[in-house]
């Protein structure tokens, strides 16, 4: 897409001349110099530092580096960071963490940003990978310096930005299997000494990967989305710059379904034909039959003439009429204005969004007319985070910053649950009367400030804290309409009104030691936050969500500078998860199901990675995760009947009591192996092969211990071939992802009359990529 930055360093290795080194056993060993791995710089801190220099946990990838591997959304993130897994659930990834996002958080707890903005829609993780110049995925709670919601971490994409300097431009075509068409562009263009504009846009259109055999039209994860970006730079002097951002998304695509898209069947018990997910078997059916819990009333044998009743056991075909509906659009508008002033940097990062998310599927699965159900929300946010840094030379170093967003106008953020029927009509549902939808949302205020003082030459200790204050509110009214084209009610006549707030302090203490030039060692404790729900009787908000981080690592560059590599060892207590317990109400004391906070989980581990340039040619990176997440407390609901529950209700209602147990998403082992190989032509172009490999072990895509949930160990491998011109301004690339063509559980869940749904990854897809760079 662009001439890297990196193109003279190319050059310069390929006229790299040999020389001889040392004896070995009594010989001369002759080699190459070889040239040393590039410096890493990140914002981590909300300074530019070099990474070696930061004393937390951080992976990072380059735009490059996505390019190379495929990456162009947040669901492919997970087989390049070491301990990072991503739940599929609909239309709605979830980064999970060292064990933060599995359980009982009521928001997001690993949070994307864009160019250090938060994004509080999981959806938005979708778009975004376009033009970047990094992605850095941090770990651990990063509250004294970024937004809000960082509970376990945070993925922040840095943009590329407009530069004065020079007129540019590229455009890639990508060809592929399932008839995939993705175009992508850019163009920077100053207009004059201080004025510049980048434009970025995408196009991409794909068939299904999941295949509907009744319903051709109505296939699932397939492709329709346009994206653009624009910026605008102005920069009057070498102090003082601001920069305009526009950005537009729209996805028209059938989607992914709504948490889940794929029926397994119906997990029973062979004696007593009851729901039964951890003991029984799968009843290869999504319908009735006869004698048997799990199908409608009526009798009836499996089929009944419907096929799609029996369970497809291809993970990627379907069977059912309704055409799922996908429609995803934002607009934002942002501003960043940096200023040098009275030798400290202030920032300004200024956002407003306005998001719009509608998802519909086939609820009962079948080729006859029936049910369709789905989500809708609205959401219009605004955040503003200032953040003033000290410039000044001296053994302190210090960041202040006031941070605001605002999502809770009952009038621009809302949402509500659709259900319809479809028996007179199967594409023009008739919509549940009985609907509610809620209105409003967070207001989020924060104070925080971090300093770094140097206590000699090696030594140095780092203290954070940050104020939090939430309110949030909420808005419940009825949801009527006719059709999808009807606006949500707006604000008005007598809604039910729940509202609380809530304060709480985080904070930081680290130390790091600079051992030598090229190594150096950091130990700290940090705590997250999540404010709590309202409770809608006591106009309060529950109990929050908190999380308390110790983690130790190093930090080393070896081997002249060709061998990059960092180790954590971590330990995390989360608190607060909301949890299940069973309460009677009412004067017949009837007893339901309440989510309380009081769920807890611990996670220990071992991150690794790194990076090392064996030769001129040849370059390694490696990355692993040991992690031993287990739930402390935690009660889970049981959706599949009362054989194997922990507990037990009169009514016959009961859930699983998950102490000491493994939590969902959480392998005890992931690890990451990439290589590539430049070969040089004749004609001074270059040939790179590459193969990327990807282990994990097994884990329960769900929280339950039902026996159809766990996704056994497996290897992926991914593979490339791109020839670059010797100006570096034409590329070709070949690639095959997923080559081995694995199936892997992205979630699991239980529908209606016990039908045990499943997700999975992208099948084998292929295809070239041809770039051209001005």
């Amino acid at each position: 897409m662009k001439v890297r930055e990196k193109t003279v360093q190319r050059i310069a290795r390929r006229t790299t001349l040999a020389t001889a080194i040392g004896a070995a056993l009594g010989g001369q060993v002759a080699y190459a110099q070889v040239v040393p791995l590039e410096t890493i710089t990140v914002t981590a801190t909300k300074r530019s530092e070099d990474v070696q220099k930061v004393p937390i946990s951080i992976t990072v990838l380059s735009g490059d580096n996505l390019q190379d591997r495929g990456i162009t959304d947040v669901l492919d993130l997970a087989k390049a960071v070491p301990g990072l897994t991503v739940r599929n659930s609909g239309n709605d990834p979830v980064p999970i963490l060292r064990g933060a996002g599995i359980a009982g958080t009521t928001d997001t707890a690993v949070p994307y940003y864009v160019d250090g903005i938060y994004r509080p829609r999981s959806g938005q993780g979708l778009a975004s990978f376009l033009d970047l110049e990094r992605v850095e995925v941090l770990k651990g709670p990063q509250g004294t310096l970024f937004g809000r919601n960082t509970f376990g971490g945070l993925i922040n994409l840095t943009t590329r930005k407009p530069t004065v300097k020079d007129f540019d431009y590229g455009a890639a075509l990508t060809l592929g299997n399932y008839y995939d068409r993705r175009l992508e562009g850019f163009v920077n263009v100053p207009l004059g000494d201080q004025l510049a504009l980048r434009v970025t846009a995408s196009g991409e259109k794909r068939d299904p990967y999941v295949e509907n055999i009744f319903n051709p039209a109505a296939g699932l994860k397939d492709a329709d989305n346009r994206y653009g970006r624009a910026q605008l730079l102005w920069k009057p002097t070498g102090t003082f710059s601001a920069n305009l951002g526009l950005t537009y998304w729209r996805d028209t695509a059938n989607g992914n379904a709504d948490f889940a898209y794929k029926c397994l069947g119906i997990p029973v018990n062979a004696i007593t034909q009851k729901l039964d997910g951890v003991t029984g078997f799968i009843d290869p059916r999504c319908g009735t039959r006869d004698g048997w819990e799990g199908g409608r009333p009526q009798a009836g044998n499996v089929s009944k003439g419907d096929v799609s009743a029996i369970a497809i056991q291809d993970p990627y075909k379907i069977a059912f009429d309704y055409k799922p509906q996908r429609d995803i659009r934002e607009d934002s508008v942002t501003l960043r204005i940096d200023w040098e002033v009275l030798n400290h940097n202030l920032t300004i990062n200024a956002a407003k969004f306005k998001y719009y998310e509608l998802r519909l599927t086939d609820s009962d699965l079948s080729q006859k007319a029936g049910l369709v159900a789905g989500n809708v929300v609205n959401s219009r946010a605004t955040t503003v985070d200032v953040t003033l840094n000290s410039k000044a030379d001296g053994p302190l170093r210090y960041t202040l910053g006031a941070y605001l967003y605002d999502d809770s106008k009952p009038s621009g953020s809302n949402g509500a649950f659709l259900f319809g029927y479809t028996y007179t009509s199967p594409q023009k549902p008739t919509w549940a009367t009985f609907l509610y939808q809620g209105n409003g949302g967070t207001k989020s205020t924060a104070l925080y400030g971090q300093a770094t003082y140097s206590l000699t030459d090696k030594l140095s200790a780092t203290g954070g804290v940050r104020y939090s204050k939430d309110k949030r509110e909420s808005f419940t009214l009825p949801n009527i309409r006719s059709s999808l084209n009807d606006p949500l009610p707006s604000y008005g006549g007598n809604p039910t009104h729940s509202n609380g707030s809530d304060t709480h302090l985080d904070s930081r203490l680290s130390v790091q030691y600079q051992i030598d030039a090229r190594t150096m060692a950091y130990a700290y404790r940090a705590t997250g936050y999540i404010s709590g729900s309202v409770q809608a009787l006591t106009n309060k908000l529950l109990d929050p969500n908190e999380a308390v981080t110790y983690e130790a690592g190093i930090k080393t560059t070896q081997l002249d500078g060709r061998l990059r590599l960092n180790a954590a060892l971590f330990r995390t207590d989360y608190t607060g998860l909301t949890t299940t317990i069973f309460v009677t109400a009412g004067a017949a004391q009837t007893i339901i199901a309440q989510q309380i906070p009081g769920g807890s989980t611990r996670t220990t581990g071992l991150e690794l990675d790194g990076e090392y340039a064996a030769t001129n040619n040849l370059r390694l990176t490696f990355g692993m995760a040991a992690d031993t997440s287990k739930f402390n407390h935690f009660n889970v609901s049981n959706t599949l009947g009362t054989a194997g529950s922990d507990f037990i209700t009169p009514s016959g209602s009961g859930f699983f009591i998950m102490d000491g147990k493994k939590t969902a998403f959480s392998p005890a082992l992931t690890a990451n192996l990439g290589a590539n190989y430049t070969i040089r032509l004749d004609n001074a172009s270059t040939l790179v092969p590459a193969a990327y490999v990807s282990y994990s072990s097994s884990y329960r895509a769900i929280n339950q211990p039902f026996f159809w949930a766990t996704q056994p160990s497996y290897v992926t491998l991914d593979l490339a071939g791109t020839w670059r011109s010797a100006d570096g301004r034409y590329d070709v690339k070949a690639f095959v992802n997923n080559a081995t063509d694995k199936a892997i559980l992205t979630q699991a869940t239980v529908f209606s009359r016990g039908r045990a749904m499943a997700d999975y990854n992208a099948p084998r897809t292929f295809g070239v990529r041809l770039a051209y760079n001005f």
